[in-house]
C-alpha cells in the first residue's frame, strides 16, 4: 500500500559557522542520569553553544548523519531535554527549528548569535511583485517539489507578514509542497517541507539555488525520537484517544473520527498489526512530521484505515491509528 519512495536532494551554501577558537566545552560530562536529576550546568533556555558532533558513549553516539549539516552553527538553546538512552543530558535548539536532541557534553560556549538572516540575494530572488490576485500571482521557478531557501520577510506597504516562529527557519534549505497564492498584501507565497506546511513564505523573499552552489543530500523530518524525554507531549509514539484504533474493517465500514480532509495531523511511525506494519524505511524521514490530510484512502491488507497527506506528495499511504491530531 506504500508508493514510490521520494529523495530530494537539496542545493544549499553558505549554512555553516565555524566555532571561535575561545569557545568552552560545556559540561557536566557525565551520563548516566535520569531526566529528574540531569544536570545541564550552565546552560539553560536561551544559552548560546555551538553545535560539536557527539562522542560516543557505551559505545552509542546518539548521532544521526542529517544532523552533520548543522555542526559548527551558533545556536541558542529553546528547551532543556531531559536525557537520552545513555542518561546523557540534552538540549534543543533554534538552528534546527528543534528538531534534534544535543548532547550538552557536546556543545561549547562563548560566542556571540550569529545575525538573522534578512533575505537571499537578488540575483537569486523569487518574483518581486506584490499586489497581484491568486489569479494572477506569478512564481517564476519556485514549483512544487522545487528547492528554496528560506528569508525573513521585507516590509510591503508596512506589512512583514511575519511571525517569530518562522525565525529559527530563516536562511535554510527546504522543498516547495504547495503554491499557496497571495496574502492580504497580494504578494505570491508557498508552504514548504521543512515547518511541516505551517507558515506562508514569500516567494520574493526566498532564494532559488543556482550555479555552483554544493548539492547536499536532504531529507526533510526525524527518523526517530533521538533521545526525547518519555512523557513529552510533542512524542509521535503516544496514540491519540480521538482517532480509532481499530483495524479488521472494510472500506465500507472504516470509521476516521476526528480525521478528514484538511486536518492538520503528526505523523506517527506503524504499529505492527497481525505481525504486519506496512511500513517502508524512506518513511521514517517524516516521522513526527505535521501535515495535512489530502485523502481519506480506505483501508490496508489488515483492515487499517489508511490516508494521503501532502508533505510527501502523495508518496505513501499512513495508517490513520498511528496519527495523532496536531491541534489540543
Amino acid at each position: 500500500m506504500t508508493r514510490s519512495s521520494l529523495v530530494v536532494v537539496i542545493a544549499l551554501a553558505g549554512l555553516g559557522l565555524a566555532a571561535p577558537a575561545s569557545a568552552q566545552r560545556v559540561g557536566p560530562e557525565p551520563c548516566a542520569q535520569t531526566a529528574q536529576t540531569a544536570d545541564y550546568g550552565a546552560l539553560a533556555v536561551g544559552a548560546v553553544v555551538v553545535t560539536h558532533r557527539h562522542r560516543f558513549v557505551g559505545g552509542d553516539p546518539n548521532w544521526d548523519p542529517r544532523m552533520g549539516r548543522f555542526l559548527g552553527r551558533v545556536a541558542r538553546v529553546v528547551r532543556l531535554s531531559g536525557v537520552d538512552e545513555r542518561g546523557c543530558p540534552g538540549v534543543r535548539l533554534d538552528v534546527d527549528g528543534g528538531r534534534w536532541f544535543w548532547r550538552v557534553r557536546d556543545l561549547s560556549i562563548g560566542a556571540e548569535p550569529p545575525p538573522t538572516p534578512q533575505g537571499p540575494p537578488s540575483s537569486a530572488r523569487g518574483p518581486e511583485r506584490c499586489g497581484l490576485t491568486e489569479e494572477a500571482a506569478v512564481y517564476g521557478r519556485v514549483h512544487v517539489g522545487g528547492e528554496v531557501v528560506l528569508g525573513r520577510h521585507r516590509p510591503v506597504g508596512g506589512d512583514e507578514n511575519w511571525h517569530e516562529d518562522m525565525t529559527p527557519f530563516v536562511g535554510r534549505a527546504a522543498r516547495v509542497v504547495r503554491l499557496a497564492g497571495v496574502d492580504e498584501a497580494g504578494c505570491p507565497g508557498v508552504n514548504v517541507d521543512l515547518d511541516g506546511a505551517e507558515w506562508f513564505w514569500r516567494v520574493r523573499d526566498v532564494r532559488v539555488p543556482v550555479g555552483d552552489e554544493p548539492p547536499v543530500a536532504y531529507r526533510p523530518g526525524l527518523a526517530s525520537d533521538h533521545g526525547r524525554p518519555d512523557g513529552d507531549d510533542a512524542s509521535p509514539s503516544a496514540p491519540d484517544a480521538r482517532v480509532p484504533q481499530a483495524c479488521a474493517s472494510t472500506d465500507e465500514t472504516v470509521a476516521w473520527g476526528a480525521l478528514e480532509p484538511g486536518r492538520r495531523v503528526i505523523l506517527g511511525a506503524h504499529r505492527a498489526v497481525d505481525g504486519e506494519r506496512n511500513w517502508v524505511d524512506e518513511m521514517e524521514a517524516y516521522v513526527g512530521r505535521i501535515a495535512r490530510i489530502v485523502r481519506l484512502i480506505g483501508v490496508d491488507d489488515q483492515g487499517c484505515g489508511l490516508v494521503e497527506v501532502d508533505i510527501d506528495e502523495g508518496a505513501f499511504y499512513w495508517r490513520a491509528r498511528d496519527l495523532r491530531l496536531a491541534e489540543p
